[in-house]
């Protein structure tokens, strides 16, 4: 690259060697920052020269070499030796002494001085008879004592010879050091040149040349923030955008900046190093005052070099200009360095007050602070990270503080608080603080709260001898805590509310039945309460059916949760009793609402329960597609391990989800996935029975899909929570029957059934419907079916609605009733599309030999007033006279009168001629059908066994 700041300079140089040709020696030196472009001016000064036919003689001078006597001058007299082509007797002794150099140099004793600085610059001289020399000397900052002390010995007798000696020197926050400035920049024959950062303008220029952009893109800006015009900044910007093949959207930083910049740290001297690394640990705490304080450096000194610092582009007026170069600046500086300034700076910022998420920052890279305010910033940081969902960070805070407890209460505080942070991000790496807690719990240090939530985790992996242990633990407290307390009494009463409805087989082997006893009166105010209020309503849906006083409960809660590390029982309780009240279109609305809260907040464990709620309410909707998108996530967010028995519920709705859309290779992938036994022995796991009975059942396996079917019925019989709302397995048990040829088995499930004092929901009256159907003779079913569809048709609960329809097909069929079986399969199949269930598409079309399209309607339609279209649709569906009174609100005779008036106008025979006359959209408009719309508002649901 050729930039535009050196041909200044460069002419100068010319000028001043031209006028050393004259016999009038010079001297130049090159100033600039590091990172300048003093070396480019140099160099392109030097080729210049040697093309005019100057003699170089050259050294660079290195900070790890300036304690070699000798080390530039005897660079010089190798050039010299070179140029001459032969090794006079004082360039011969020079080199003898520094070859016979021990390891610390040249001593005064080895040498003559005198004569050897003599003989060189006679011979220097000698050869400027012949013509310019120029030597030069970078970084002369850097020059050993004696060389420049020969050095100096050449400069005091240039005055008559035709010798230019050009250097280059570093400025650095003092300007140039002093003994180059007292020694060479005053001398009268000496000329500085002093190389400025690039310019905007420069920078433009360079940027167009090598990017192909043009001279105001905001590129250009950017580099020049970035880099404060420093050059070597500047051209590593450049190379990364080349490197990067960038689009010209935005610029990018890369490793060739990072390496211009540890490049810099070796030239700024070690002051300024010392100040940018301190800088670089307070990061946004900086400010001279803490320097100064932090580095033991006097203030104005901090100042001064903060202000040089920027002015070479390594700080702004904010700080770092990029955080690559103070990513920069921390990897170059060694491990023990950076300990020991982050645990000053946790000192003096801890002085300072500034927040406990800085001070913890610090605290946790220094790793060996043992302060005694340390424990209390870390717990306080770590509530700081947790209100503001930065959980990662809460857990490293909190294992840091582990480390520094001194007595066991502490130490079962902080790990209590790093097990439910851990919680939030993976229950099963919390797994491994339990055996601690557990110790902690009975020896008592544990409060009822605590004691309540450690129940929910262990339980979470079903670890039941571990839960009973708690369970007496809770008791304990209970009694301890006596009348005048509410809180432990409360959360045993949530623990048995929670362990009845979800974990049963553990409350019957503690008890034997469950009675829990009711809440204290005036006890609302205390949380405990509320919370066990919540879980209580879970009990009373699964127990009692619907329950206003439920709902309300759980809606309350849905509407005010914050998505807690430790309540998540509390929010799946109140979902549950909207899933299992048949409330589906308000659980979706709450359950979308409290995901896109998760999102926000970011917590893995909240995001895959979540999950699993959509997956499981969307595959209760009929929405097969997103049942299986949000089955995936909960499963990938987690893994089965992690969700612990509650895995079971994702996998159960990844089962449904693709056995009714007939991807069964994907379904039985999903049943390999291993599960712990203890799975069995959970609601969770009724769900997962039943969804592996209805993949077992569709893929042929009847027998094995029954005796999935029938111990869900053992273990809810057991369990007390037998409600078809929960599992209707009776349904499902009938249906199977059926299918085995078994009608007389599957009417005496449909009697118990009937007999429950519970399970009068759309979807489990409609379910019901169709079981019963298919276990009477093909005459009687099409009444039956047509009120199951009449009732599934504004359930929400679409599967259901789909088989509805294709049995009512397959009825008509049967009965030769063609035209309104083709009406009926083609709106099975419209709602089967929805769903994307193929197998139920594909069993309407087999029905039918010819074309299963849309028939036409005729011009005649028109002439029908809305009155007699709606009945004439109707009529074309197959209700009855009455029941097309029924739905119209119209009498029979009214709508006896209609139908006469529709025959003669449409010129039919009678009422088996009208489904020929109208497509399904039409009758679906006509009648307001749900299920003849695609964009309808009404969503229902998954299949449950409709077998």
């Amino acid at each position: 690259m050729q930039f535009a700041e050196c041909e200044p300079g460069i002419t100068l140089l010319n000028t001043m060697l031209a006028e050393s040709e004259h016999g009038w020696g010079r001297i130049a030196m090159i100033t600039g920052p590091p990172g300048s472009d003093k070396h480019r001016v140099l160099h392109a000064f030097t080729d210049s020269a040697v093309k005019s036919g100057a003699t170089h003689l050259s050294a660079t001078c290195l900070r790890n070499e300036q304690n070699i006597s000798l080390g530039v001058i005897h660079q010089v007299s190798q050039s010299l030796s070179a140029a001459l082509g032969e090794v006079p007797p004082a360039l011969q002794l020079l080199q003898e002494a520094v070859f016979n150099a021990g390891p610390r140099g040249i001593r005064p004793e080895d040498l003559n001085w005198i004569g050897v600085t003599h003989g060189l610059w006679e011979i220097i001289t000698n050869h400027a008879r012949d013509g310019a020399v120029l030597i030069t000397t970078e970084d002369v900052q850097y020059a050993d004592p004696v060389s420049l002390d020969i050095l100096l010995h050449f400069i005091n007798r240039l005055h008559a010879a035709n010798v230019f000696m050009v250097f280059t020197v570093n400025e650095g926050p003092n300007g140039v050091p002093l003994r180059i400035q007292s020694d060479l920049m005053h001398h009268p024959q000496c000329r500085r040149i002093k190389v400025s950062p690039y310019s905007s303008s420069t920078i433009s220029r360079i940027a167009q040349t090598h990017l192909g952009i043009e001279p105001d893109d905001p590129l250009v800006a950017e580099i020049h923030r970035l880099s404060g015009g420093n050059a070597l900044l500047v051209r590593s910007l450049i190379e990364d955008q080349q490197n990067a093949g960038g689009d010209g959207t935005g610029l990018v930083v890369h490793d060739g900046f990072s390496g211009s910049v540890s490049t810099l740290l070796h030239r700024i001297g070690s002051t300024p190093l010392r100040v940018l690394r301190a800088a670089a640990v307070l990061d946004a705490s900086a400010s001279p005052t803490l320097l100064a304080e932090m580095l033991h450096i006097k203030q104005p000194t901090v100042v001064r070099t903060l202000e040089w610092l920027a002015e070479i582009g390594l700080l702004g007026t904010d700080g770092f200009r990029h955080p690559a170069a103070r990513e920069a600046v921390l990897d170059s500086t060694e491990p023990d360095a950076l300990r020991e300034l982050n645990g000053r700076a946790a000192q003096l910022l801890h002085a300072t007050g500034v927040q406990p998420t800085v001070i913890a920052d610090h605290l946790l890279a220094a790793s060996t602070m043992s302060e005694p305010w340390a424990l209390d910033v870390l717990r306080e940081a770590a509530d700081q990270a947790l209100a503001t969902d930065e959980y990662e960070l809460a857990v490293r805070y909190l294992r840091h503080a582990a480390d520094l407890c001194s007595g066991d209460d502490e130490r079962v505080m902080v790990t209590l608080a790093l097990t439910k942070a851990t919680w939030r991000i993976n229950p099963s790496t919390a797994t491994t603080y339990t055996p601690m807690l557990m110790r902690a719990a009975r020896d008592g240090r544990l409060t009822g709260r605590d004691l309540h939530w450690l129940l929910t985790c262990v339980l979470w992996h079903g670890q039941y001898d571990e839960a009973e242990e708690l369970f007496a633990l809770l008791e304990r407290a209970e009694q301890d805590e006596g009348q005048e307390g509410e809180g432990s009494a409360a959360w045993r009463l949530a623990a048995d509310h929670w362990v009845a409805s979800t974990h049963p087989p553990v409350l019957h082997r503690l008890r034997g039945t469950y009675r829990p006893s009711p809440l204290r009166e005036g006890s609302e105010r205390h949380p405990a309460h509320s919370y066990a209020r919540t879980i209580a309503a879970l009990a009373a849906t699964l127990r009692e059916g619907e329950t206003e006083a439920a709902l309300k409960t759980a809606e309350k809660v849905l509407h005010s949760v914050q998505l807690e590390g430790c309540n998540i029982e509390l929010v799946e309780a109140a979902l549950s009793c909207f899933i299992y009240a048949d409330r589906i279109q308000e659980a979706s609305f709450l359950v979308e609402n409290l995901f896109a809260l998760a999102e926000r907040r970011s917590s893995p464990t909240w995001l895959s329960v979540l999950a699993a709620f959509r997956a499981h309410i969307a595959e209760r909707q009929g929405e097969l597609l997103e049942a299986v998108e949000y089955g995936r996530l909960s499963l990938r967010t987690l893994p089965a391990r992690s969700l612990g028995v509650l895995a079971a519920l994702p996998l159960a709705s990844l089962i449904e989800a693709h056995t009714e859309m007939g991807q069964y290779q994907e379904a039985e992938q999903y049943l390999r996935q291993p599960l712990p036994e203890t799975v069995y022995q959970t609601r969770y796991g009724l769900h997962y029975l039943f969804a592996r009975g209805h993949y077992r059942v569709a893929v042929g396996q009847l027998h094995a899909g029954l005796s999935d079917v029938l111990k869900c019925g053992t273990l809810m019989r057991s369990w007390e929570v037998d409600t078809p709302l929960l599992i209707p397995w009776r349904l499902g048990a009938a249906g199977v029957s059926v299918v085995l040829k078994n009608n007389a088995r599957a009417r005496k499930y449909l009697e118990l059934h009937q007999a429950l004092p519970h399970g009068h929901s759309p979807r489990i009256r409609g379910f019901a419907l169709m079981v019963l159907a298919s276990a009477e003779d093909v005459g009687r079913r099409p009444p039956l079916l047509r009120k199951a569809v009449d009732m599934l048709q504004d359930s929400g609960h679409k599967m259901e609605l789909a088989h509805a329809l294709a049995r009512l097909s397959h009825s008509l069929a049967a009965l030769g009733e063609t035209d309104k079986a083709r009406l009926i399969g083609q709106q099975a199949d419209r709602v089967g599309r929805r769903c994307h269930a193929e197998p139920l598409r594909q069993s309407v079309a087999s029905t039918f030999d010819d074309d299963f399209g849309m028939m036409t309607t005729g011009n005649d339609q028109n002439a029908l007033s809305p009155a007699e279209y709606r009945v004439a649709s109707m009529a074309a569906l197959g209700y009855t006279n009455r029941e097309i009174a029924t739905r119209a609100h119209i009498t029979i005779s009214t709508v006896e009168q209609h139908l006469t008036r529709i025959y003669r106008k449409l010129g039919v025979n009678g009422r088996n001629d009208l489904p020929r006359l109208f497509s399904s959209k039409e009758l679906g408009a006509a009648n307001g059908n749900v299920f003849a719309t695609e964009d309808s508002e009404h969503l229902p649901g998954p299949a449950s066994v409709p077998l």
